[in-house]
């Protein structure tokens, strides 16, 4: 529960849900995923304003109906927990939600890497689709050490990417991502110099981090690129030369996985589903007790390049 804006959750006991009723469902749970966005709403820093407290955290969840239409069925649900008043999230041992939140797991797929690749892995599918990805395009992924940027790599891959570079922070992070043909030590030197010497520039820059690394990635880019934003984990401000957009008449897209279709949700969810379940798509991840979930969340707060999962 977190009962303190900006703080993290602490375990407590609370009572048990009520039954399920009409369309609701009660999940037991088997794992819960966190997020970045978890700690921003949890923070009061999300655009739908500052949660209604005491609240449970975690919008996805895998487990099992236990009560309401289904029974028996594995499922992977999505809440807005600290979105909308009332709602709690699955860091429980049971959450309660409507039988259309939640989308079937398939059977080869255990419950943790199906939490770990919902969030994540929705994301990075839908918006490499609005980017327009292309077979035998190159691809530059900033962040690519976080399992955002990991989701990215492998999934530019499997659309047909001929050349897919990583770049981020860490070296020996970046020395053990998979599907990339190079990576790229942000900070060590120019990224235009070191994307020279791994192929040249690139048709699609796939960025979830922003900041001060946005202006030297667009410089990465080919005449007629595109530019692909999904988050500022490093800064929300930049500057750069709008020049370049006109001069080498480069494409900008945002993306922001709260602005998607529920049926796009569920289409995407079971595409990454499958793929994690034939093990095309895998996220390294971190599991936490229900007990531990302030470690959780503080793990998740430090940028632990593996997916925090929580398991009651």
């Amino acid at each position: 529960v977190i009962d303190r804006l900006g703080a993290a959750p602490h375990p407590t006991a609370c009572p048990d849900p009520s039954p399920a009723t009409g369309n609701q469902v009660l999940v037991k749970v088997e794992a819960a995923a966190l997020n970045a966005v978890d700690l921003h709403i949890a923070a009061g820093h999300h655009r739908a304003g500052p949660p209604q407290l005491p609240y449970v955290p975690g919008i996805e969840t895998v487990g099992t109906i236990v009560a309401g239409p289904d029974q028996g069925l594995r499922v992977r649900a999505a809440v807005p927990a600290g979105l909308v008043p009332g709602v709690n999230g699955g860091m429980a041992e049971f959450l309660l939600t409507d039988r259309a939140t939640c989308i079937p797991v398939p059977d080869g797929l255990d419950s943790v890497a199906a939490a770990a690749i919902g969030v994540v892995g929705t994301s990075a599918d839908l918006s490499l689709r609005r980017a327009g990805i292309q077979a035998g395009e190159s691809v530059l992924v900033l962040g690519a050490t976080g399992p955002l940027g990991t989701a990215f790599l492998q999934l530019a891959r499997l659309a047909g990417a001929k050349r897919v570079i990583a770049a981020g922070r860490n070296p020996e992070r970046l020395a053990q991502v998979p599907a990339a043909d190079g990576v790229a030590v942000l900070g060590e030197e120019p990224l235009s110099e070191r994307l020279a010497s791994l192929g040249g520039p690139v048709d699609l820059v796939v960025d979830p981090v922003w900041g001060p690394w946005a202006e030297p990635a667009l410089a990465c880019l080919k005449p007629g690129g595109r530019y692909l934003n999904v988050g500022a984990a490093a800064g929300d401000g930049t500057a750069f030369h709008v020049e370049w957009l006109r001069a080498a008449q480069l494409t900008l897209i945002g993306f922001s996985a709260t602005r998607a279709e529920p049926a796009d949700i569920i289409t995407s969810y079971q595409h990454v589903a499958a793929l994690a379940a034939a093990g095309s798509l895998a996220l390294p991840t971190a599991t936490y007790p229900l007990d531990e979930a302030t470690q959780a969340w503080e793990a998740q707060a430090s940028s632990p390049g593996k997916k925090i999962v929580v398991i009651p």
